[in-house]
């Protein structure tokens, strides 16, 4: 699930919102919780960073409804690095 996040994001990132217009080329996954079956989740993602081809991407999965302090719980984050295919290069 955390690759395809990044790499949709990414995809996002060419500026045409192309499938297969990059790939996914380093991913770090950390499990936080389990998740429930039937939970409502949340997909997150956001670009930290471009240099040229590179785009870094973090992204989350959360449970809204299962807050501790107001704030969602956590179940998964991830940290990828994605890169443009060079004939999509904006």
């Amino acid at each position: 699930l955390m690759d395809d996040v990044i790499g949709w994001c990414g995809f996002c990132a060419s500026g045409t919102c192309e499938p297969w217009s990059g790939f996914t080329v380093q991913i770090d996954t950390s499990l936080r919780a389990p998740v429930a079956v039937g939970a409502w989740l949340r997909v997150e993602a956001t670009i930290v960073r471009r240099e040229g081809r590179k785009v870094w991407v973090e992204a989350s999965l959360s449970d809204p409804l299962a807050c501790s302090d107001g704030r969602p719980r956590v179940h998964c984050e991830a940290k990828g690095l994605f890169l443009i295919k060079k004939e999509d290069t904006c």
